[in-house]
C-alpha cells in the first residue's frame, strides 16, 4: 500500500476489516472517545521496488505458472532489516494519543528453557492508552543456517491510565530459541551470546540486553 500524500496530512486510521459496528467504532476513535491502540502486523514499503518479490518475476507473479519463494526466511521485517531498506511505516508501528516510555529489560532463564523477560511501561502522556511491548531475538553466533538479523519471540499488550506504571512480562517459549536443523531432522537451540531487545514496534527498540543461551 503507497501512500505518496502521507506528507500532506497529519495522520492516518487504518480500520482494516471492522465488521458491522465499524463506522461507529471509527468515529469513536477520530472523535477521541477511544484511543488507538493496534499495531501493524506487516510492514508497509515506501515504494514499489521496495520490498521481498519486488524485480524478481519467478518470485511475484511467477515464471511458467511457477513461483519460487527464494526468500527464504527473509520476508516481511526481516527482508527490511536484510536489505537495510527503511520501510514507509514497520512492522508493529501504531500510534496514539498518549505517549509510552519502557525501561531496560530484564531477561531470565526459566525451568522449561525458555526466557521471562520484564519491563515497566509507564503512560507519559495525558491519556489513558494501551501499549504493546515487543520482544526480539538477534542471530545466534553459533549457527551457520540462515538467520534473522532478528525476530519477534513474545509481546504483551497492558492498559495505563495517564501517568501510571506497570511491570509487564513476555514469555519466550523455548520453541523462540531454536533453529530447524535440516540435517538432522530436528529442532536445535542457537547458543551463544544473543541480543535481546524490547520496544513498541521492528524499528523502536530502544531497549537491549545480552542474553546467554545455551
Amino acid at each position: 500500500m503507497l501512500m505518496p500524500w502521507l506528507s500532506k496530512t497529519r495522520a492516518v486510521l487504518d480500520m482494516w476489516y471492522p465488521g458491522q459496528a465499524g463506522a461507529e467504532a471509527t468515529a469513536a476513535l477520530l472523535y477521541g472517545d477511544v484511543n488507538p491502540s493496534g499495531k501493524l502486523t506487516q510492514s508497509f514499503p515506501a515504494a514499489e521496488n521496495q520490498h521481498a518479490v519486488a524485480g524478481d518475476p519467478n518470485r511475484y507473479p511467477g515464471v511458467d505458472n511457477q513461483q519460487t519463494y527464494s526468500e527464504g526466511i527473509h520476508v516481511g521485517y526481516r527482508w527490511f532489516d536484510k536489505e537495510n531498506v527503511k520501510p514507509l511505516f514497520p512492522f508493529g508501528h501504531g500510534l496514539s494519543y498518549t505517549s509510552f516510555t519502557q525501561s531496560a529489560p530484564t531477561v531470565v532463564r526459566t525451568s522449561t528453557g525458555g526466557l521471562k523477560v520484564t519491563v515497566t511501561v509507564r503512560n507519559s502522556g495525558q491519556r489513558a492508552g494501551q501499549e504493546v511491548v515487543q520482544a526480539y531475538l538477534g542471530a545466534s553466533p553459533k549457527v551457520t543456517a540462515p538467520q534473522a538479523e532478528k525476530k519477534l519471540v513474545g509481546y504483551t499488550k497492558v492498559a495505563l491510565a495517564a501517568g501510571e506504571s506497570k511491570t509487564v512480562t513476555v514469555n519466550v517459549d523455548r520453541r523462540q530459541l531454536q533453529y530447524w536443523d535440516a540435517a538432522s531432522d530436528s529442532w536445535r537451540t542457537g547458543t551463544g551470546s544473543r541480543l535481546l531487545q524490547t520496544g513498541s514496534s521492528s524499528a523502536d527498540l530502544k531497549n537491549s540486553s545480552q542474553v546467554t543461551v545455551w
